[in-house]
């Protein structure tokens, strides 16, 4: 429940919008109730004068129901708009409160999650949390107002007419749907948390469907699938067995305090103190207010599947950076000469450091080739630079000035790294580039696409920039995707480039031209690159060899050059 009240704290700045809400439902239910109540009030008088042989006035009654009318549907347009308004905004505060506290998890806080698990927690939960609103809050807030009145006005004929009404009113609206979430409780959490699985395998699996069915997988996952999809049905069946005898409940209250109010009126009709069209309007206004707690079964029923999304999305929100934002950031440091003063790097639960006591002196403009093989600490280099994680010990240092002490999105825009699968967004390729530079002309980016030999292939396509790169890039080759996102790190003003890998999977007569445009845009900035192509390393100024997280003796860098079978490294002995 806790988090459950924290979700409310957020709708604190749209107390208006959800007060408005309130009052326009609370106003079409008591239109409704006052059309039913007052219909039957005319009804009852216009027989009994009939009966009777007197006139009555017919034109007011039949001017209030057709106001009542009006107000009714009047309300309940006007309230759907404003609810639904009202939710729309609370979903928008949500996700980008939610956006905004995962923004310092990653990405190491959120490594060991799917993918699909956060898209999960990030539409279907908040989607889920959409309901609290509509589906909880406003109809509980509603029904209780309405039970309240309703008891007010009866109290004025009778006391116990009241009371009678109260307690069933109370068993409508607190006892019965109760129960029912008490007896959902276990399936709602089973639907709610299956619900999530199911979509994030299911996302997981689309992603990675080409290599299921490249290897015959797929059936196997499709049965996975299945199952979860059967477990999902069951849970939601019993979900929809018991909200169904809920409803029931609720709805046989409506009658119960018809009869109620029924019977405690008979004696006082028959003793004339009540009148017969007051009485059929209290009766009928009881059973009218069945339409103000019919909500609430299905509102308790879904309860604890609301709380599980929510523990679901709070715990996401909840976790520790791994890396902790200075309160009081220095301004940007003049140079941007980088220092890495004994730094060692040890991954949470892990066996080994993933580098030890690395010490490094790169000056401004360096030119620096990083070897060694997968799991050498290239890598965790790249990570400590970017500061998405913090150095187990020793410092690291940007133009005289710790990591530490300067902000992360300054750092960012200082230091640019271009992974060997870089992450190109469901967008056109003029907007994945322009990532890196809002301002960039169209001439800037056919100029940094030439640069990595990918202009010609962008302009065969019928919309040029404005092309649709699709999903991570699925309507590029591997190859074009890589080159895209090399381009998109070239466009930028960082004055420090870590490349890895930049021209892995390319022909060599491609490779040497892009490594030989690289070089000219980076012309002035520090560049980085982790490799293992002997021409890339022949580019470079200085090749820094690194092994199980150690930094190796130097040695000419002829040596790296060596045709050995991993890069000369295997005579180097440790620092």
């Amino acid at each position: 429940m806790t988090n459950l009240l924290r979700l409310l704290a957020l709708y604190r700045p749209y107390a208006l919008w959800i007060g408005a809400s309130v009052l326009i439902s609370l106003a079409s239910l008591l239109a409704n109730i006052g059309l039913i109540a007052v219909a039957g009030w005319f009804i009852t008088a216009m027989a009994a004068a009939g009966l009777a042989g007197v006139t009555i006035d017919y034109f007011t009654p039949a001017a209030l129901i057709r106001a009542l009318a009006i107000l009714r549907s009047g309300g309940r347009y006007v309230d759907r708009l404003i609810s639904h308004e009202a939710t729309f905004r609370l979903m928008g505060e949500l996700r980008g409160h939610i956006f905004a506290s995962l923004e310092p998890l990653a990405p190491a806080a959120l490594a060991d999650l799917r993918s699909g698990d956060i898209t999960e927690r990030l539409r279907g939960d908040i989607d889920r949390l959409e309901h609290v609103f509509l589906r909880l809050v406003s109809p509980l807030v509603v029904a209780w107002l309405v039970g309240a009145i309703l008891v007010a006005a009866l109290a004025r004929w009778n006391g116990a007419m009241a009371l009678a009404a109260a307690a069933i009113f109370l068993l409508a609206g607190v006892a019965a749907p109760a129960l029912g979430a008490r007896a959902g409780r276990a399936p709602s959490r089973v639907a709610a948390t299956t619900s999530a699985d199911l979509r994030a395998r299911l996302t997981d699996d689309i992603k990675g469907l080409a290599p299921l069915l490249a290897t015959g997988a797929d059936a196997r996952h499709i049965a996975a699938l299945e199952r979860k999809m059967d477990d999902l049905l069951a849970a939601e069946a019993k979900v929809a067995r018991v909200g169904a005898l809920g409803q029931a409940c609720v709805g046989a209250t409506g009658e119960l305090a018809a009869l109620a109010v029924l019977a405690f009126g008979a004696p006082l009709l028959r003793a004339g103190a009540l009148k017969s069209p007051d009485l059929a309007m209290a009766v009928l206004a009881a059973l009218a207010a069945l339409e103000a707690f019919a909500p609430l079964a299905g509102a308790f029923g879904g309860l604890f599947g609301i709380l599980a999304s929510a523990d679901r999305v709070f715990g996401l929100i909840d976790r520790k950076p791994e890396v902790e934002e200075t309160a009081r950031p220095l301004p940007p440091p003049a140079r941007f000469n980088i220092s890495f003063h004994a730094v060692s790097l040890t991954y949470p639960g892990a066996a080994r450091p993933a580098l030890t006591n690395i010490d490094l002196e790169i000056s401004e403009g360096a030119r620096i080739a990083f070897v060694g093989a997968s799991g050498a600490g290239k890598s965790s280099l790249a990570d400590l630079l970017m500061r998405f994680r913090d150095p187990s010990q020793g410092e690291i240092r940007l133009g005289g000035v710790a990591l530490k002490k300067l902000s992360g999105r300054l750092l960012h825009s200082r230091i640019v790294v271009v992974r060997q699968n870089p992450h190109l967004f469901a967008a056109t390729v003029a907007e994945n580039l322009r990532l890196a530079k809002r301002s960039a002309s169209d001439a800037e980016l056919w100029a940094a696409l030439a640069s990595v030999d990918l202009e010609e292939t962008i302009r065969a396509l019928p919309l040029g920039l404005e092309a649709p790169v699709g999903a991570a890039g699925e309507k590029l080759s591997g190859g074009q995707a890589k080159r895209l996102g090399l381009a998109r790190a070239l466009l930028s003003d960082a004055p420090i480039l870590f490349l890895d890998e930049p021209t892995e999977g390319l022909d060599a007569t491609t490779a040497q031209r892009i490594l030989a445009a690289v070089l000219r845009r980076a012309e002035g900035r520090t560049l980085l690159i982790a490799t293992h192509r002997p021409a890339e390393m022949a580019a470079m100024e200085d090749v820094i060899a690194l092994d199980g997280g150690a930094r190796l003796a130097p040695k000419p860098q002829a040596a790296f050059l060596a045709p050995t079978g991993s890069c000369g490294l295997q005579s180097t002995t440790r620092a």
